[in-house]
């Protein structure tokens, strides 16, 4: 299975899994959850007349204006291993240079294993001559290294904020018991000590901490918004409704977040649904405008087409631009922010959009 797929099922399993975590928890959100696609999407808006604008003011969201990284093209053989930045590395090794068969790892790394030592467990195909997930499918069944990735930041606690050192060492704890079951005799392999983890982690989180910022740009009114100008003035400007019931700038470079930047609202239940709009029950006092900033392919230039954006609806719906404290918005003390963060960011080796960005925010 080639990086794209894998992805590709990550994004559905973390899609479905966010849908549960973030609606509202009431009986009629639930009847109305259903996947499907865009085009499927298209047609539900094409059909309630929703999909034609009134003016036609996308050149607004001008992809010319934005700037990607050139970035390699990967191939097939490409390797997909433990990342030393981010994990703590643990390798299995065969005492008596033996292979690992994917059979016998999957009765060592079980459901009980999966459940309480989150990790990923990476292997060296002999074959294919490159590493790559031991459990995806499409994978070979015989490794000659195993390492287990574990996330450093998982022995962050967030609530009562310190650094548990017992949450990695407990990892060792369990591999010396289930490596018995092995066929084959195994031995355990730090790469580094849990106190360097330890040090890692805490960078990691201080990072997190400083550059994991949205970029956010309110339209406020005293009175709601009349629902069906507010949609077509944001599909006026060129953005697409879909994908969470939101309006979005939909990026389609391989580079950065999936979207520029995203349309959403408080007024409950936080999204737009067609039906609602053409009927006259959603009529959103706000329009909430924004992105994150460390996983945006062009923080700069989509923030300028995203306040244009804003100031088009403005015109079109009246209402305030604030900022994301809901204060008067004050351009060029917010673009001065925004710059500031990402030279920052670039400093400490951080490129927005780049894949160490979208693994890490």
């Amino acid at each position: 299975m080639n990086r794209m797929a894998l992805i590709i099922v990550g994004l559905l399993v973390i899609g479905i899994a966010a849908y549960f975590i973030f609606r509202p928890k009431n009986k009629s959100a639930i009847d109305r959850f259903y996947i499907s696609t865009q085009g499927q999407s298209d047609e539900r808006v094409k059909s309630l007349n929703l999909d034609k604008p009134s003016e036609d003011a996308s050149y607004i969201l001008d992809t010319s204006k934005l700037t990607f990284p050139k970035t390699k093209r990967e191939t097939e053989n490409v390797d997909y291993k433990a990342d030393p930045e981010t994990d703590w590395i643990i390798n299995l090794v065969q005492v008596n240079g033996q292979t690992f068969d994917k059979k016998d790892l999957e009765k060592l790394f079980d459901k009980d294993w999966n459940t309480n030592f989150p990790s990923t467990i990476f292997g060296f195909s002999p074959v294919d001559k490159r590493w790559t997930y031991v459990f995806a499918g499409g994978v070979p069944d015989i490794y000659n290294k195993i390492q287990i990735a574990i996330n450093v930041k998982g022995v962050y606690n967030e609530e009562n904020p310190n650094y548990d050192p017992k949450k990695l060492d407990r990892y060792v704890i369990q591999l010396e018991s289930i490596i018995k079951k092995y066929p084959t005799k195994l031995k355990i392999e730090q790469i580094e000590t849990i106190s360097k983890a330890i040090g890692k982690a805490k960078n990691l989180v201080e990072l997190y901490n400083e550059f994991n910022k949205d970029a956010i740009i309110i339209l406020k009114s005293g009175k709601p918004f009349n629902g069906a100008l507010a949609w077509d003035a944001l599909l006026s400007v060129g953005l697409r409704w879909g994908d969470g019931d939101l309006f979005h700038w939909t990026n389609n470079q391989d580079y950065g977040h999936d979207q520029h930047f995203s349309v959403w609202t408080t007024t409950d239940p936080g999204y737009f649904l067609p039906e609602n709009i053409q009927s006259g029950q959603m009529n959103p006092t706000d329009l909430i405008f924004g992105f994150s900033i460390p996983r945006s392919a062009d923080p700069k230039n989509v923030y300028t087409a995203m306040l244009n954006s804003v100031k088009y609806c403005q015109k079109r719906l009246g209402g305030t631009i604030l900022n994301k404290d809901e204060q008067p918005f004050q351009e060029q003390t917010e673009t001065k922010y925004l710059l500031d963060l990402i030279d920052k960011m670039k400093a400490k080796g951080i490129e927005p959009g780049s894949d160490k960005a979208l693994k890490n925010y």
